[in-house]
């Protein structure tokens, strides 16, 4: 998918043993258009403690998007330039990450291709 900031393949190389086994359900409105089993097979694959730095990653950036955009007419009037997120500093579960993440998401493509190039750029930086 030419969306993507790193192509989906080499994050498996990053793909360890399955720690967990949660089913997320967070990617769900981009199944149609991506394998998104990479992402949450990635998410499995990694200690506890690092989903909080998942979501936090994720913030950050849109924190840092929210700066960059604030002075462009078209993103004020946005609805985008009005969602405010926090970092989070206590361990979260798997459960707890896919909620937040869907909340985040909320069904709309831009914002979850957002999160899915957050992971990749979480795993990889560029």
């Amino acid at each position: 998918m030419e969306h993507l900031n790193v192509n989906p393949e080499i994050l498996l190389k990053r793909i360890t043993i399955q720690i967990e086994d949660y089913n997320y359900t967070c990617f769900s409105i981009l199944k149609d258009h991506l394998d998104i089993s990479i992402f949450t097979d990635y998410l499995n694959s990694i200690e506890v403690f690092k989903l909080k730095n998942i979501w936090n990653h994720i913030i950050l950036r849109w924190i840092q998007m929210d700066h960059t955009l604030k002075k462009k007419l078209n993103y004020k009037r946005s609805k985008y330039s009005k969602e405010k997120y926090n970092h989070i500093h206590t361990t979260i579960l798997s459960e707890e990450l896919n909620h937040l993440m869907t909340q985040f998401i909320n069904n709309d493509h831009m914002k979850g291709l957002f999160v899915i190039n957050c992971i990749q750029n979480y795993i990889i930086p560029i």
